[in-house]
């Protein structure tokens, strides 16, 4: 399967172009490789997604803090799943109440920093470049906090360590670093692998430091170039870098990690 992230990795950093994907999903498609959403954005959004792309396979939203599964393609209900819309809802992440009372309970001053979930669609479009239906959408958080980041580092590390305090962690996105419970796309991505019932192979593709977790678990890692590509090669040495940014970098990576998988080949 492919696991890919969608900001900077999928799409186009800056205008959130999909170009000439929804080919290459169609090629995997024919293959029987499902193309898994990995993404810090909302389930509302990540389904919006979908359905421009005409994806229907599950995914995973809000850094790895929720899983979804087609009842459809997965009709036995897995333990400790719920339900929502037509999937099983797997929570591995804890919930935006608990997140929003940890950011209330600490010290560090709200002026240090820009809560998505608290600007209003015009603001969270300003900020992202986001329509404002998708704003909207990007804005209902249910499992992580999106911050941006206006004091100093030295102010930063005493936020981390104030938010480890509630058992929570950020998390350093492509734009924003995000507040959320103990789960990671990494994790995820395991789980949902083993929903498929029988050994599957990991395709992972990402662009900022949020998406460690998922290459560092894949049978084949790929780093899309973006402009927050260079932190996580700092973090990572993937199997692949892509050449070009996203959504053209995306499709090179691809045709690059197929090549490999029936080669064998060395990184690039």
């Amino acid at each position: 399967m492919v696991a890919t992230d969608l900001d900077g990795t999928l799409l186009n950093h800056h205008d959130y172009a999909t170009g000439d994907v929804a080919q290459t999903i169609q090629r995997l498609k024919e293959q029987n490789i499902p193309v898994i959403f990995n993404t810090s954005k909302t389930y509302a959004e990540t389904r919006s997604l979908q359905t421009e792309l005409d994806i229907d396979s599950p995914f995973i939203v809000e850094n790895g803090s929720c899983i979804y599964l087609p009842k459809q393609q997965f009709p036995n209900k897995p333990a400790n799943a719920s339900e929502r819309d037509a999937f099983w809802q797997i929570t591995l992440g804890q919930s935006h109440e608990k997140i929003n009372e940890a950011l209330l309970s600490i010290d560090t001053p709200e002026t240090s920093y820009i809560r998505l979930s608290r600007c209003t669609p015009q603001e969270a479009s300003a900020l992202t470049g986001l329509t404002l239906k998708q704003a909207t959408q990007a804005i209902a958080r249910e499992y992580s906090e999106p911050l941006i980041w206006q004091a100093d580092a030295r102010e930063l590390d005493k936020f981390t360590k104030q938010i480890h305090a509630h058992h929570l962690k950020t998390l350093q996105g492509g734009r924003f670093l995000h507040v959320l419970g103990l789960s990671d796309k990494g994790n995820a991505t395991t789980v949902l692998a083993k929903n498929y019932g029988h050994d599957i192979k990991v395709i992972a593709l990402g662009d900022s430091p949020n998406d460690r977790d998922m290459l560092a678990i894949a049978d084949i890692s790929a780093i899309v170039h973006s402009p927050s590509s260079q932190q996580l090669e700092l973090l990572i040495t993937p199997d692949i870098n892509s050449v070009a940014t996203a959504p053209a970098g995306w499709t090179e990576s691809i045709d690059k990690a197929l090549k490999k998988m029936t080669t064998g080949a060395s990184h690039e």
